[in-house]
């Protein structure tokens, strides 16, 4: 059995159009497996071209891969221009793009690099949700899932400043999408996310490194990209549609409120 098919069924998600940015790899990439595997058509956008091709051309049917760097307003509105030009309209939006480039302090970095990371954590989001607001409201079931961490609720040695404020600016955008968009239908939920076990995560930390993570979470074991896509899987369901402005963790109660 593979990993989309061991995942709950959603029959009401077939047909549906939905865009995942930082779709080349990582949580992105396996939420547009997932979502392709209940029936919908998958856009797929991330910066790497060769990479979100590679993913879209390995789903096959019902899949398009296209580059953007969705930190630039104008490659934003391309991308979405051409999803529009399909004639498939738009359902679910997720955002998954993000992450930081060098774990320093609020004093030695520099403001080049707090920029670039403001930029890929929360620019990004906005500029993609805004794009997004148009064709959702033609949708009968539009939904916005914006990625975000532990690191927008709580300090740690272990993440960067500019990173942990642009994903708590993430959460307050996303409620404030749910408080303008409900009156049209359209849902905004995040999902918070801790350290994942990926390819990169692990060739990035010791398993002794790893292991004291795990050893800090009570169910005592990393987050799996499965745990956060089956959140996402939930939150485009009809079954979450009086469901918006919220915050779900999927951190094995790591943080708690």
């Amino acid at each position: 059995m593979t990993r989309e098919a061991s995942m709950a069924i959603y029959p009401e998600l077939s047909g549906r159009s939905v865009v995942v940015t930082g779709a080349a790899g990582g949580i992105g990439e396996q939420a547009a497996r997932a979502f392709h595997a209940q029936g919908a058509h998958v856009f797929l956008l991330d910066i790497h071209a060769e990479g979100v091709k590679a993913a879209a051309g390995e789903l096959g049917e019902r899949a398009t891969g296209l580059a953007a760097d969705i930190t630039d307003e104008a490659q934003v509105a391309r991308a979405f221009d051409a999803i529009q030009s399909t004639g498939r309209g738009l359902d679910v939006l997720i955002n998954c793009a993000g992450g930081y480039r060098k774990l320093l302090t609020v004093e030695q970095m520099d403001l080049e690099e707090w920029d670039r990371t403001v930029a890929l954590n929360l620019r990004s989001v906005f500029l993609c949700c805004r794009a997004a607001i148009a064709p959702l409201k033609q949708s009968r079931a539009g939904r916005i899932i914006n990625v975000t961490s532990i690191s927008g609720r709580t300090v740690h040695a272990a993440s960067s400043p500019a990173y942990g404020a642009a994903k708590a600016g993430v959460t307050q955008l996303t409620r404030f999408l749910a408080y303008e968009l409900g009156p049209h239908g359209i849902t905004a939920n995040t999902i918070a996310p801790l350290t994942t076990l990926t390819p990169r995560v692990a060739a990035l930390r010791s398993q002794e490194d790893l292991d004291r993570i795990a050893a800090q979470v009570p169910l005592r074991r990393l987050a799996t990209v499965d745990d956060h896509v089956a959140a996402m899987l939930y939150l485009a369901s009809d079954g979450a549609s009086f469901v918006s402005g919220v915050n779900l963790d999927t951190n094995g109660a790591r943080v708690m409120l």
